[in-house]
Parts: structure tokens; C-alpha cells; sequence
């Protein structure tokens, strides 16, 4: 018997999640959603498509040590017909860590400037997304600068 390593399994885990919530999504307001492999980031968002949205993100990787959650409000810039081009800013919280550790709730803001393609012209409502995220803690001492990529699939796109 092979025994999958650690890494492995969290990437069959986030897998498993963001299938379930391709099933689930439709029974909420949700509009769209993401995944961010190399971040294990799970997006939820209104619908990218309009001018001003909302979107709540999830780190798959560590839903018991961190659980990081972001929100974000996001403005798209440019369309064309095949991409958004959107800005936007949000915070980061740590819940796990607020509740386990008696840690800030709020553990960093972000800003972010990405771009949402549609590449396939037979599935108009799959994404490929790409994102420039700065991110600095809360007094503004430290900071970086992310860099997301990932698939998506909107329910709201207009066909």
C-alpha cells in the first residue's frame, strides 16, 4: 500500500472542496468561483461580470492551524470581449487564530490588480484568472507582493 505524502493530500482535499462548492454555489447568491492552485485559495465572488463586486476568499490548506479568509471589493476597469481588467481592496482575517490564540482578527489588508480571461469561445463562462496582490500588515511594517493564478467558472456570464 503506497501512503500518499502530506502535500498530496491537501491538494486532493482542496480539490474535493471546490468540487462540492461547484455543486453548491448555485443554491446561494454566489456568482462565480475560483481556484488558485498554487495558493490553494478558494474564491467566492457576486459577479464579476458587473462593474462592482464582492469577493470572499478561503485558504483550503489549513482549515484547522490558520483558516485564513479575505474580503475583498473589487471594481472592473476595462472589459473587453474576451477579459475584465479589475482593482480592488479587501482585508485578511485569521479567525482560527482570533479564537485559538487570542490573535488580531484582522491579520493584513491587500489591494489587488488582476485580470479575468475568457479564453474559450465554446465555454464563454470559464476563466482564466491572473492577480497582483501587495499585502501588508496591519501597522504597515511589513508587507509582499502576491501573485495569483487560477481557473474559474461564472454563473453570471452573459453568453
Amino acid at each position: 500500500m503506497k501512503i500518499i505524502p502530506f502535500p498530496m493530500k491537501t491538494q486532493i482535499i482542496s480539490f474535493i472542496v471546490v468540487v462540492c462548492c461547484l455543486f453548491g454555489v448555485q443554491k446561494t447568491s454566489a456568482q462565480a468561483i475560483s481556484f488558485y492552485p498554487f495558493r490553494d485559495i478558494l474564491s467566492i465572488a457576486t459577479n464579476p461580470s458587473r462593474p462592482i463586486w464582492a469577493d470572499f476568499r478561503v485558504q483550503t490548506n489549513s482549515l484547522t492551524s490558520g483558516f485564513n479568509t479575505e474580503t475583498a471589493l473589487m471594481v472592473n476597469l476595462a472589459y473587453t470581449r474576451n477579459a475584465n481588467i479589475y482593482a480592488g481592496a479587501g482585508t485578511n482575517f485569521g479567525i482560527v487564530g482570533a479564537i485559538k490564540d487570542n490573535n488580531s482578527l484582522i491579520i493584513g489588508y491587500m489591494s489587488a490588480l488582476g485580470v479575468r480571461a475568457y479564453p474559450f469561445e465554446k465555454l464563454p463562462a470559464i476563466s482564466c484568472n491572473f492577480e497582483l496582490s501587495p499585502y501588508v500588515n496591519p501597522q504597515g511594517e511589513a508587507g509582499r507582493l502576491r501573485a495569483w493564478l487560477g481557473v474559474g467558472y461564472n454563473f453570471g456570464k452573459k453568453k
